[in-house]
């Protein structure tokens, strides 16, 4: 890297002294640079921010691009002084969260699920969900779209009329308050303590809201915009409570069976693989990365013995190629596993089974038990 940049500051010399105007070898040179100060700093792209473009505009240079790494920020801001310190540039590269947005840093969901976009367009690919109850942290606005970090990180685009917008005050309220945790796969908040009244809108697994009166049968729930209903007892769960036991994960599993696949989908209303075992986690009190690269480096590694008799029931199954793990599914005992295959299924690994799945076989890398 040092040498590199030493290189370009000498062949940047060479250039002024001859009078020549190499842009594009200058551009080039630098954006290699830089990316490599990405490389650096970056491990994970789904989980951080790095763009950068340069162009010379009117003898100008000019640095744009943005990024939530403070250490490449810095990098590049030094890479960009030894390289143009004799030049006249225009340095708009910038350190997210943009401060045009204040305070007003954070955001709640404030319906049951909404999808999270790779680009700031209702029709640009979706690569997660992110469900009522969960907060965002805002890095920049776009024409009706917040680029945002959720709870594991993960980044992506939001549109404006799926999140309440808070600032420090407001989010710090929303989550220190006593909430409870939807248990039930889907449901609704209703206008009155009556299922037969108009709904407020509707809730699934894992919808957090707050709880604001407890009845006999009923209680009266807010949703992060303010608006407020009424919900079955016999639904939720308090949020502060762990319940991470298999026995729930299981029984949460077998209610999404026939479920449809969904593409960084994270919701019951369809989810890949890894979504599937996210949301079977987080009902039993255990938040899960989003990925199952992610989710594979956590837990104890067990050891299958001849007839997988130690294999219990939530224990997780990893699946991949050369030591790329690209999928995921629960184990419901043994060598049968429950897993998104298109639809939420039941597999085995017995050749002698039914449900036996030569592909995941096949593909087979290890179990994890974070019970």
């Amino acid at each position: 890297m040092k040498q590199k940049t030493i290189l370009l500051i000498f062949n940047l010399f060479l250039l002024g002294i001859f009078g020549c105007s190499n842009s594009e070898y200058i551009s080039s040179t630098f954006l290699e640079l830089a990316n490599e100060i990405g490389k650096k700093h970056i491990i994970d792209k789904s989980l951080d921010v790095f763009g950068l473009d340069i162009e010379k505009k009117n003898g100008k240079w000019i640095i744009k691009g943005e990024t939530l790494n403070r250490e490449v920020y810095l990098d590049i801001e030094k890479l960009s002084d030894s390289l143009f310190h004799n030049m006249e540039i225009k340095f708009n590269f910038q350190l997210l969260p943009d401060s045009s947005l204040r305070d007003s840093l954070y955001g709640v969901v404030n319906v049951s699920v909404t999808p999270v976009k790779e680009k700031p367009s209702h029709a640009s690919q979706m690569i997660d969900q992110i469900k009522m109850g969960e907060k965002v942290t805002l890095l920049r606005y776009d024409s009706g779209w917040y680029l945002s970090q959720n709870q594991y990180k993960y980044i992506g685009w939001v549109n404006k009329t799926a999140i309440h917008v808070c600032d420090s005050t407001k989010i710090k309220s929303w989550t220190t308050e006593k909430k409870v945790r939807v248990k039930s796969i889907r449901d609704f908040i209703y206008s009155k303590k009556d299922a037969h009244s108009m709904p407020v809108c509707d809730i699934i697994l894992n919808n957090k809201l707050k709880l604001l009166t407890e009845y006999r049968n009923w209680s009266k729930v807010q949703l992060p915009d303010g608006r407020s209903g009424y919900i079955k007892n016999s639904i939720y769960i308090n949020n502060s409570k762990t319940h991470s036991s298999s026995q729930i994960q299981i029984e949460t599993a077998y209610q999404l069976m026939g479920s449809p696949y969904l593409w960084g989908g994270n919701s019951v209303n369809g989810n890949d693989c890894s979504g599937f075992i996210h949301n079977i986690y987080e009902n039993s009190g255990i938040n899960l990365p989003r990925d199952a690269r992610q989710q594979a480096e956590l837990g104890k590694l067990i050891i299958p013995n001849n007839n997988w008799s130690n294999v219990k029931p939530g224990d997780l199954l990893f699946f991949g190629k050369e030591n790329k793990i690209t999928h995921v599914g629960m184990s419901t005992g043994g060598k049968e596993f429950i897993h998104q295959g298109g639809m939420v299924r039941v597999n085995s690994l017995d050749s002698s089974s039914n449900k036996f799945a030569p592909k995941r076989n096949e593909t087979f890398q290890f179990i994890k038990r974070l019970n």
